[in-house]
């Protein structure tokens, strides 16, 4: 369905926001949208996009500009119309009781964890936010308390963003919750803390995805309980419940 930009803009560095007319307010944090690139075939498929906020009649994406079809995404500019089909997938579900809400983020994945911290105001949240160097934190995220791990030590800790995490006195309760979305590497390692120090939390999964809504089979993901699908069964999903491949 075609939508109207009203805004698109730069973050600084490789990220961008655009903001787009849409009545609906049922979509929830965690959950995606499925976007056209171009009116031409040509890129052929959407691209998943995590939902950064919905509000006021609006709803906000953040993506990287890291090949052709993002970088003429960028060109798309506030009035023209975007073609974007959702929101499809599961979404965060915290606790109600959780002691403490543990966002770890890395890169674009940051994003849905703007709409989380929106929609659960009143819960204090602790984000964890990683990258390769400073130009993949461009993301500014309104956490009651963040904590940034660099792996050129370009800010603040030297390192992965997991180091930090299991550095938090938060992790001495049984009772903390943690959510996760980035890159696979890390949200293998933040499965293997869940299931090491018995806390529970969730792993939204960024996949390739050719639908969006369970057809094409093209974002299949092992678990214990067979092959799911990324994009309806997912893209959150429970800690300890991924059969990650070596």
């Amino acid at each position: 369905m075609k939508r109207k930009i009203i805004r698109h803009e730069s973050l600084g560095g490789r990220y961008r926001s655009m903001d787009f007319e849409w009545p609906d307010d049922g979509a929830k944090p965690g959950q995606f949208v499925m976007v056209r690139i171009s009116d031409s075939t040509d890129p052929l498929l959407r691209r998943p996009m995590s939902i950064a906020n919905l509000e006021d009649g609006l709803m906000s994406i953040i993506y990287n500009v890291a090949g052709r079809g993002t970088s003429l995404m960028a060109e798309k500019r506030a009035g023209e119309a975007v073609d974007v089909l959702g929101p499809f997938g599961t979404s965060f579900d915290p606790p109600k009781n959780a002691s403490h809400l543990l966002c770890v983020m890395g890169g674009v994945g940051a994003a849905p964890f703007l709409f989380l911290k929106k929609r659960n105001k009143d819960r204090k949240m602790v984000g964890f936010y990683g990258a390769a160097n400073k130009d993949g934190l461009g993301i500014s995220i309104p956490m009651d308390e963040m904590h940034f791990a660099t792996e050129d030590g370009s800010v603040e800790k030297r390192g992965l963003v997991t180091d930090v995490l299991l550095e938090h006195p938060a992790m001495k309760n049984r009772d903390a919750h943690i959510m996760a979305c980035g890159p696979k590497g890390m949200l293998r390692a933040v499965d293997e803390i869940c299931v090491k120090h018995k806390i529970s939390g969730e792993l939204s999964l960024e996949e390739r995805m050719g639908c969006g809504f369970g057809v094409c089979l093209g974002c299949a993901v092992e678990t214990d309980a067979g092959n799911k699908r990324a994009c309806v069964d997912g893209p959150v999903f429970k800690a300890g419940t991924i059969r990650w491949r070596t």
